[in-house]
């Protein structure tokens, strides 16, 4: 081969990128050529680029963005000095350059060839110019001279983006731009997207990315692996390894299942599957220890983000993978120990369900504990996702254990039963639901545990109820006019009147639902911040008793005509309008809130609710029309969306500044699959007749059925007609309790004499949250031990001292806390003080609101202000002593602080 031969094969392929960029840098130095010599100058319109005649690309024309506008030009590829002379003599596209690809030199192509190119030159292809050109960089790096990156430029030529790589901010292209830049695009990333140990992890699921990187060339795609192996971190370096392996599409499942693998704990059966997995997963060559705990936490974070971004699927795959690759290293049991495996879960589960059961039927409150670090560690599993109904439904059991734990004795009066079903029992109740519709089927040793759970549950309810429906009839019988305790016929007069005072309501009657669906509903209305929950009882809300029997066509006609009747929709239009005498009312049923196609309320309801001085009642059947079927038996709770028109009723309401008074006209019980149906009648739940077990007579000017007496039942199973989804007309608390709530938008106030409940957490029953278990006051203090001497003492002299006389004692006689006192204005008396540190120290530091509050003598609702006084006195400095967590929950004291600061200090 001769050497002008040799000289010609070694002169380099132009691709698109090669092209582009040279041409648009020869029009540019041609325009700065015509700016100086005239603009005579620089017209040429070809381009003769010293490379190899070939040109792999499918298309023979190129588009260089210059500028603002578009250069369009057709390549041609000439061995030969000949082939160029015939190009030249053939007709040129007017509007497109010419550009000729040719390995010959300036000498051989001649003057009068050299004359009709731009820059009367063939230009060679210095791919670091044309690098420079693309970032429009002034300089390089010196470092990008060096042998060990020669490959850069033509892996950056060869990346290059369709539109171009985007201009740097510095007159230097660095190193690392250049880098970080070029492994973004070879990852099919962005430019500016961030590589770290994520996006390296979302990479390696894809096929076709992770088929094109290991296509590079060898030395790209180690320098490539070098750089982000020293910029991500121990992720790439594993990331890498098994690509070599050929396991990277494993690579986040591998992360999931060596978070277990690499865990602190030891033993034969984990050594043995390090090594296997070692060996199968990076051919006997892993990363240390360290990096592969890094490597399984960026793997894990990945999947629970995955997990809360709509990619829960994906999430899902991965962990079923990563428990498949455990038991294929015979270590599935590792699993069970995960916070992020199903397996993991259903461990939690079933350890939780192991512990209920041994402290069932009649656990005590020294029981507690441990049922509680069994929650604490099932709600340390990071990510239920689909599975969130079946952690709700443990801690519903768990919530169902501490009531059965907390001491309760039956209603002395009908008006405590009543109170007591809205803030303690609906909520039973509620949680009742859910446990009883768990799904176990992925852990069926909590089946046992939970029906253990649910049948003490119905044991103390049924004490409870038979007590509230004795008290009930002989309430009854006496037909006694009750001072404080709302009535069916009496709820508009005492809570919709004064309401009315204010602003016209809208009176939202959600037919059949019981205190527990209310509860439920309370938290999404409140939640949306639109709305303030008010009421008459500072202690929080109140009940009203449904009419016997507890049935609609009785109660719900005496609530909306506001005084004892029966009848149906044309008797509650009528009686709701004479109640409301003197000003303008509309009530709606069913068939006047349905309209057509493109809305989702009547105009004659939207009309009504923006006619301020009207007061709207409107009924709402949904409870009651699924009570009455099949296709919604016992489902846990009942949402917003799931009410029809209950969403876009509130949603009017607020537009209008309207306040919403929500009740029902009684609540429901049940089908749990066990009735009990001892006779036939013409309704579910009362017949005539003499009572049996189970039932009661129940007489007086309140029973509205024919007569004025009738037997109803208080035990839920019963029912005398075809099983349903539930049943009402009894007298159980769940059916005569009928729940009441009002609502204010803003700029609208409450009542005069109302209450404002400020957090609607604080209506939660204090075992609904953990339950304060009782700690030794020695244990519960710990202070700043004062010599060296002392560290290896249990207490300090102080301690002691502290436990002996009462902790709160001492703080509030302390000269600190005397000090403290001169700048808040009415502080609290020193001696509720005192109790309420000792309360606190007594339970561990934590205890329910409602519980902190009773130990000082406050309405839970106002214990946000009354610790606000209390933390004035007791934050010095601005040191977080004692306050509110748990979204107003729980009160928390820093024992240790607070000791400090007060004895110590």
């Amino acid at each position: 081969m001769t050497e002008q031969a040799a000289a010609r094969n070694a002169v380099p392929e132009a691709n698109p990128n090669v092209v582009e960029g040279a041409l648009r840098h020869a029009l540019r130095k041609a325009a700065a050529h015509r700016d100086r010599f005239g603009p005579s100058t620089g017209l040429e319109r070809m381009l003769l680029l010293r490379a190899a005649p070939l040109w792999r690309h499918p298309s023979d024309t190129v588009s260089v963005a210059l500028d603002d506008a578009k250069v369009r030009a057709v390549v041609r590829t000439c061995p030969t000095v000949l082939s160029v002379l015939e190009i030249l003599e053939e007709p040129q596209e007017e509007d497109a350059y010419l550009v000729i690809l040719t390995p010959c030199h300036e000498e051989e192509l001649g003057d009068s060839v050299l004359a009709q190119a731009l820059g009367n030159e063939v230009r060679t292809i210095n791919r670091w110019d044309l690098v420079a050109e693309a970032f429009r960089a002034r300089r390089l790096d010196p470092r990008l001279s060096s042998r060990d990156y020669r490959w850069i430029a033509e892996a950056l030529l060869d990346a290059q983006p369709g539109s171009g790589w985007k201009p740097i901010n510095t007159p230097v292209l660095q190193l690392e731009t250049v880098l970080r830049r070029l492994a973004a695009a070879r990852l099919g990333k962005g430019e500016d997207e961030r590589l770290d140990a994520s996006a390296l992890l979302e990479w390696s699921r894809d096929d076709l990315r992770v088929g094109r990187f290991a296509e590079l060339s060898d030395e790209e795609r180690a320098g490539l692996t070098s750089w982000l192996e020293t910029s991500v971190g121990p992720v790439a370096r594993g990331v890498f390894r098994l690509l070599s392996s050929g396991q990277v599409r494993d690579a986040v499942p591998f992360g999931l299942a060596a978070s277990e693998l690499y865990a602190a704990r030891r033993g034969k059966t984990v050594e043995q599957a390090r090594i296997r997995a070692e060996e199968r997963f990076f051919g006997g060559t892993a990363p240390d220890e360290a990096a592969l705990r890094a490597f399984a936490e960026a793997a894990e974070s990945l999947v629970l983000r995955w997990n809360d971004t709509g990619l829960a699927a994906e999430a899902g795959l991965a962990c079923s993978r990563a428990e498949q690759i455990l038991a294929e290293l015979r270590a599935g049991e590792l699993a069970g120990t995960s916070k992020v495996l199903d397996a993991g879960l259903d461990a939690r589960l079933a350890a939780l369900a192991d512990t209920m059961s041994t402290v069932l039927p009649a656990p005590r409150h020294t029981d507690l504990a441990e049922v509680e670090t069994a929650l604490d560690e099932l709600r340390e599993h990071r990510r239920p996702g689909r599975r969130a109904a079946e952690v709700e439904a443990a801690v519903c059991a768990v919530r169902l254990v501490r009531w059965l734990a907390t001491p309760e004795v039956p209603p002395a009066t009908v008006a405590e039963g009543v109170s007591r079903q809205v803030r303690v029992w609906g909520w039973v109740d509620r949680a009742t639901t859910v446990v009883f519709n768990a799904d176990t089927s992925r852990v069926p040793r909590a089946r046992a545990a939970y029906a253990d759970v649910f049948r003490a549950v119905r044991r103390r309810r049924a004490e409870l109820d038979v007590a509230f429906a004795e008290r009930l009839r002989a309430w009854s019988v006496a037909s006694a006019e009750p001072d404080r305790l709302l009535l069916a016929e009496t709820l508009l007069e005492r809570i919709a009147r004064p309401v009315a005072n204010r602003a016209a309501p809208l009176v939202i009657v959600v037919d059949g639902m019981s205190a527990a669906d209310a509860c439920a509903l309370a938290q999404e209305i409140t939640a949306t911040r639109s709305w303030r929950e008010v009421g008459r009882e500072q202690e929080g809300r109140e009940g009203a008793l449904a009419t016997v029997p507890s049935t609609t066509v009785f109660s719900r006609t005496s609530l909306l005509c506001g005084e004892l009747a029966s009848g149906g929709q044309s008797r509650e239009r009528r009686g709701f309008t004479a109640f409301w005498r003197g000003r303008s009312a509309e009530l709606f049923h069913k068939a006047g809130l349905g309209t057509g196609p493109g809305a989702q309320l009547s105009d004659d309801v939207r009309i009504s609710i923006d006619r301020s001085g009207t007061v709207v009642g409107v009924v709402l059947n949904t409870i009651d029309d699924a009570l009455s079927d099949d296709f919604r038996v016992n489902a846990p709770t009942w949402r917003l969306d799931q009410i029809d028109y209950l969403p876009q009723l509130l949603t009017e309401a607020a537009a209008a500044r309207r306040p919403v008074v929500l009740t029902s006209d009684h609540g429901h019980v049940l089908d749990h699959g066990d009735g009990v149906h001892p006779v036939s009648a013409e309704s579910a739940r009362h017949r005539t007749g003499p009572p049996n077990e189970g039932e009661v007579l129940v007489s007086g000017r309140r029973v509205l059925a024919t007569g004025g007496e009738i037997t109803v039942p208080w035990d839920e199973r019963i029912r005398y007609l075809s099983r349903r989804a539930g049943y009402h007309g009894g007298v159980s608390p769940a059916e005569m309790v009928i729940p009441v709530q009002v609502f204010v938008p803003p700029g609208v106030s409450a009542p005069k004499g109302w209450f404002e409940y400020e957090k609607t957490s604080l209506h939660e029953p204090s075992w609904w949250g953990p339950l304060p278990v009782p700690a030794s006051p020695l244990a519960s203090v710990t202070v700043h031990r004062a010599t060296e001497e002392e560290d290896d003492a249990l207490f300090s002299v102080t301690e002691a001292a502290a436990a002996a006389a009462g902790l709160g004692a001492q703080v509030v006689t302390s000269a600190l806390f005397a000090a403290q006192r001169q700048f808040v204005r009415k502080a609290p008396p020193g001696e509720e003080v005192a109790a309420l540190i000792d309360g606190l120290t007594d339970a561990g530091g934590r205890l329910p609101t409602g519980t902190a509050a009773a130990l000082v003598g406050q309405p839970a609702f106002r214990m946000a202000g009354y610790l606000s006084a209390v933390g004035r006195l007791l934050n010095v400095d601005g040191y977080p002593v004692i306050g509110e967590s748990d979204g107003g929950r729980t009160v928390e004291l820093d024992v240790r602080l607070l000791t400090l600061q007060f004895l110590e200090g």
